[in-house]
């Protein structure tokens, strides 16, 4: 069994969270499920996007 820990997290609306789970990220997703939708993006969803000016973002590695 892993072992767990409790997450404090909090949103910029100002609502804490205390989750117990066994990563970080395992805390946040507990927490945002149901509040984002991820799938991979089609070219015309990029060319759409971008058309309305949303820019492509990279993500790091720390940032996972």
């Amino acid at each position: 069994m892993n072992a767990t820990r409790i997450y404090k997290v909090d949103q910029d609306t100002g609502d804490k969270f205390l989750i117990d789970a066994a990563t970080p990220a395992q805390a946040l997703r507990h927490v945002t499920s149901g509040m984002f939708k991820v799938a991979p993006a089609s070219a015309k969803d990029v060319a759409a996007l971008m058309d309305q000016g949303v820019k492509v973002e990279s993500a790091k590695a720390a940032d996972a």
